[in-house]
């Protein structure tokens, strides 16, 4: 068999718990994203000291408090692999991040996808955020989205500023809700996504997300 990521050849240790298995990731590969470490306790940007990262410290002026559980460092590796989920459509790399993302499932909690809108949809055929929350527990498609400039047509200030494409399209009675999204950049999306639903009378909202950018990382636009 081969492993899902690399697609080299590897040995898997068979049991009845892995029987009907198809999809393996070798070891080396199943190491080869970064956990995040000591960083920012509202959205895991890393740093030394543990601290409040200079972008939360702003949208906490705003009044815009948001707790974000980011899971891997968005460095070379989180791009490539990021990249080929994404824009090459390959939902089979998900196993790699399974468990984590399986661990984090909480009783009474509603997880609500970042949405893309009906455009980008259409020409991706999937929204990976959905397929990262649905990995994690219960999820409700609570919010629209509707069509803007792409993240790569905007500065960091001017994504922060622009106006909100996000709308609620129903009412579902949940208590807990948690966002999943695929990455953390400025954190201008998912604030953007939890004033809507503050708006529509959701108040307790937190969010996931796979990884969180690195101040001075070279990452490709997203």
């Amino acid at each position: 068999m081969n492993c899902i990521v690399c697609r080299k050849p590897m040995q898997a240790s068979w049991s009845p718990a892995t029987f009907f298995q198809r999809d393996w990731v070798c070891p080396e590969c199943e190491n080869q994203l970064t956990p995040l470490g000591t960083g920012c306790p509202a959205c895991g940007q890393p740093n030394d000291t543990g601290g409040v990262c200079s972008d939360c410290i702003r949208w906490s002026a705003l009044g815009l408090d948001l707790s974000v559980r980011s899971l891997f460092a968005y460095d070379e590796q989180g791009i490539n692999w990021l990249h080929r989920f994404k824009f090459g459509g390959d939902v089979a790399l998900v196993e790699q991040v399974r468990s984590t993302l399986r661990s984090l499932r909480e009783r009474g909690t509603t997880y609500v996808p970042i949405p893309l809108s009906e455009k980008r949809l259409r020409s991706r055929r999937f929204n990976q955020a959905e397929y990262l929350a649905r990995m994690i527990g219960p999820t409700q498609n609570l919010l629209l989205k509707e069509e803007v400039l792409s993240q790569r047509e905007f500065g960091k200030e001017r994504r922060r500023h622009r106006s909100n494409p996000f709308t609620v399209q129903k009412q579902v009675k949940c208590g807990k809700i948690v966002l999943v999204d695929d990455v953390y950049t400025t954190g201008t999306t998912l604030h953007q996504a939890v004033f809507a639903l503050h708006q529509a009378g959701y108040k307790e909202v937190s969010a996931i997300c796979l990884f969180r950018a690195l101040n001075k990382s070279k990452t490709r636009p997203i």
